[in-house]
């Protein structure tokens, strides 16, 4: 079987999806499947990387199993109105590299970038083709929880784009995986027969992703950090989701308490926000890092006694933050600043992994910080709970099979 994959990102690109798009990449070549991807080139990276992939028209990996395209767009991301149109001509670019590839037996479509979706649905009719839509992000939803667009007539128009653009992605695809029940739901409520969508939920490796204990990671020699001290860290993107600010008013607050520290490693449309953000503020308990190499996400995860989750109120809506199993393989005790009655904050709770508090409140935020300082006790074991719950529940082996039968069932059926 041969498909043509899009992706909203790739290695050496870092997202909460990378490990997830490498993975199935590698399960399915390993099950003797073959890979046209179509990606973005990186763009979130070092301006060494962006020069050395901005002309690289193809790549051969895995003794030409995969051969990715990547497509490079200069636009930059500094406003909504940039971000469209950088999101548009990356989906020109995707589609016309697509649509010169031939000979492919089904075509496996992403929610990200915002267009490939309904473009995917053209591509298939054209190549007679299945398409299987993946739903990682749902898009007029996150226009309302991000606020991407204020009150008033813009925020409608684009709400009811966003909603367009999912109704032609969805009822375009032969199967459609969602990363959440809520989204399932959501979905067969609006008329998609729940024949045609499963849910497969994000995993972790497990096996690559493990705890380094403190005296060996290497991070704390790189960022100069003592290694006695107790550490809060959020590490991921830092994007319009993401209210990374009540985590610096939280630190400010607890700036008396001279053995917590706090850890921040991002990257993101608000980078350059939130570093000010964190110089005005003034406070001189939090250290900002930039993204580190994938191939160090084990030290990252372990830096910190208790790792956080941010999302704005109804973030649950459209996405689902991935990285949240990556924390709990390296066994971290997680805080979860997410709706409380998303699957997240009931795993968290299940998994006895830490504590569960509504999101947008820097004082509920400081005061369970507060809590996992003063029991460190309680923390270490929410810390072995996680890695214990991502053990037993979100296995790559038995997600990224799930990925392969569903592949493998749409093209037989067609056939």
């Amino acid at each position: 079987m041969k498909i043509l994959m899009f992706r909203p990102s790739y290695y050496p690109e870092i997202s909460g999806g990378t490990h997830l798009g490498m993975d199935l990449i590698a399960d399915l070549i390993d099950a003797g499947h073959e890979v046209v991807l179509v990606t973005p080139a990186p763009w979130r990276v070092s301006e060494e990387i962006k020069l050395k992939y901005r002309n690289m028209k193809i790549e051969k990996q895995y003794n030409g199993k995969l051969v990715i395209h990547r497509v490079y767009v200069s636009a930059n991301e500094k406003s909504l109105t940039s971000r469209a149109i950088r999101m548009l001509l990356l989906t020109l670019g995707m589609s016309f590299r697509a649509l010169k590839e031939k000979k492919v037996d089904i075509i496996m479509s992403h929610s990200m970038p915002v267009f490939i979706g309904p473009i995917s649905v053209l591509i298939k009719k054209l190549k007679r083709v299945p398409l299987l839509y993946l739903e990682s992000d749902v898009v007029s939803e996150s226009i309302i929880s991000t606020g991407i667009a204020k009150e008033g007539l813009k925020k409608k128009l684009l709400y009811s784009l966003g909603k367009t653009l999912e109704k032609v992605s969805l009822k375009g695809s032969q199967y459609i995986i969602t990363v959440s029940e809520l989204f399932r739901r959501r979905n067969i409520d609006t008329g998609i027969s729940k024949d045609k969508i499963e849910v497969i939920y994000n995993w972790i490796d497990t096996d690559k992703v493990v705890p380094i204990p403190r005296r060996d990671n290497i991070l704390f020699d790189r960022f100069k950090l003592d290694r006695n001290k107790f550490f809060v860290t959020y590490c991921g993107n830092l994007g319009l989701p993401q209210n990374v600010e009540i985590l610096v008013d939280a630190a400010k607050d607890l700036e008396h308490i001279k053995d917590l520290e706090f850890v921040i490693i991002g990257g993101g449309v608000r980078k350059e926000e939130i570093e000010q953000y964190i110089v005005d503020s003034n406070a001189s308990n939090i250290k900002f890092f930039p993204l580190q190499p994938l191939e160090e996400v084990s030290y990252v995860y372990s830096l910190g006694d208790v790792g956080i989750v941010l999302g704005k109120k109804g973030t649950s809506k459209n996405g689902f933050p991935s990285k949240t199993w990556t924390m709990m393989a390296t066994g971290q005790a997680i805080i979860s600043c997410f709706d409380l009655d998303s699957e997240l904050s009931a795993s968290v709770i299940e998994g006895e992994c830490g504590i569960a508090i509504e999101p947008d409140s820097g004082e509920k935020l400081k005061q369970a910080i507060l809590e996992m300082y003063n029991n460190k006790q309680y923390t270490q074991k929410c810390g072995l709970n996680s890695r214990r719950y991502v053990n037993e529940k979100y296995s790559r082996i038995i997600a990224t099979k799930k990925y392969i039968n569903a592949l493998e069932k749409v093209v037989t059926n067609k056939n």
